[in-house]
């Protein structure tokens, strides 16, 4: 491949890039749950546990982060979770083209020089 071929492809997922919307990690989940009332029939019932309740947890500096989303924060905080799963494989995708491009590295006057 030529030096222009690559920063071409390099060009185009850039532009892709600059398409993803908010980008956040972690997952999001819905749970039911049993309340701290012992004589509630959330602790007898399965079917009767409070709920269901949209939980989004992230890593941040090595702890667990938890919070409780609405449906609509729900929603787009997945969308968010998608964006960024997306924006890493465009990075992916842009520094094996890097790589590539410095392994065939030609000498060339498209080739930019520092």
């Amino acid at each position: 491949m030529k030096n222009d071929e690559y920063q071409k492809k390099y060009s185009l997922l850039k532009k892709e890039i600059e398409k993803i919307g908010f980008i956040s990690t972690g997952s999001v989940f819905s749970v039911s749950k049993t309340c701290g009332n012992p004589n509630c029939r959330c602790h007898k019932d399965e079917s009767a546990r409070h709920g269901p309740y949209n939980i989004w947890t992230r890593k941040v500096r090595a702890k667990t982060i938890t919070r409780t989303l609405t449906d609509e924060q729900a929603i787009f905080c997945r969308e968010c979770i998608q964006n960024m799963r997306k924006l890493e494989g465009i990075l992916t995708e842009m520094r094996n083209i890097s790589v590539q491009f410095v392994e065939n590295y030609q000498n060339t006057p498209t080739a930019k020089k520092k």
